[in-house]
């Protein structure tokens, strides 16, 4: 068996509302509310699963009927979690989301107190094993004192980023060039580099200024208008397929998920940016945050076909 990917980051239940309206503010609408497993760790390392790689997740479960049923959907998967923690006393991790009439996120809150057993002093013994790893996958919801111990050790093997949220962004900053590709939406990337990102210069702007900092690639994410790349030789733009979008929750793990798989196969920037353009248009084909459809003889259809 090839050498695993190790996934870092917080799996947690999505309680998801599809209101049949527009919603608003102080008011309650009619509406479809289900239940789901997610969260970006989590999501990430069940898309990588099912693109045929090896993965481990370093997460924490909560002891809760919730925490317990998220620990036995990664096993039941074949994600690895020997490496997680099953918290004694603490609750899973859960988050409230409210979309909108177009199925994008309108509001939401994220209960993530069991992440705090992430310690550094507990990664740190899950070091020689993260060591023996092809790369490490990082979202930014692992406690700040985590991020720091990742961050300032010697590793051998490249780090993937994903900031998660613009609110989280901010905890990578001091480490920036300790990152092989960062893969951010449009606000994410903002936050990264202190500027504004609204056209295709800005981008290229913005990109340069992550890259003079070390980093090797860098993909920012722009919804229904595609996505940007770019490294030190090469950057390309490329569209967003024309599909009927039932739920955008995930498009941007899926994408991760996509480069990653592209990445390990030395494909060049811009083919690793169709494969995570074509993985995200299979997951705002589903209305869970991972479609079931994703595969690597469906991942290469969809490239041929929309990307």
């Amino acid at each position: 068996m090839s050498k695993p990917i190790f996934v870092l980051g917080a799996a947690i239940t999505d309680m998801m509302g599809f209101p049949l309206g527009r919603p608003l503010p102080t008011d309650s609408v009619p509406g479809v509310v289900t239940k789901a497993p997610g969260g970006v760790g989590r999501n990430l390392a069940e898309n990588l699963v099912r693109l045929g790689l090896n993965v481990e997740l370093v997460a924490a479960f909560g002891d809760d009927k919730d925490g317990r049923a998220l620990l036995q959907n990664c096993q039941d998967l074949n994600i690895g979690v020997r490496h997680s923690i099953l918290a004694n006393g603490h609750k899973g991790a859960i988050h409230l989301a409210v979309l909108d009439e177009r199925k994008d996120l309108y509001a939401g809150i994220a209960d993530l107190s069991v992440l705090s057993v992430l310690s550094a002093d507990y990664l740190e013994q899950q070091k020689e094993a993260m060591e023996q790893s092809e790369a490490l996958c990082l979202e930014t919801n692992m406690p700040p004192e985590a991020i720091d111990w990742l961050l300032t050790q010697e590793w051998e093997i490249p780090i993937y980023l994903d900031p998660v949220s613009s609110h989280l962004a901010a905890r990578v900053q001091p480490h920036i060039g300790r990152f092989h590709t960062i893969k951010a939406n449009r606000r994410q990337a903002e936050i990264l580099t202190g500027g504004r990102v609204l056209n295709l210069e800005d981008m290229k702007k913005a990109a340069a200024k992550l890259l003079d900092q070390g980093v090797q690639r860098v993909f920012i994410t722009l919804g229904s208008q595609g996505a940007f790349a770019a490294d030190q030789e090469n950057s390309v733009h490329l569209a967003a397929a024309k599909v009927k979008v039932a739920n955008t929750t995930g498009a941007g793990d899926a994408f991760h998920a996509g480069l990653l798989w592209a990445s390990r196969r030395r494909w060049s920037l811009e083919d690793c940016c169709r494969a995570g353009l074509a993985a995200s248009t299979i997951a705002v084909r589903s209305e869970l945050a991972t479609s079931p459809d994703l595969s690597e003889a469906t991942l290469l259809e969809y490239i041929r076909k929309f990307c």
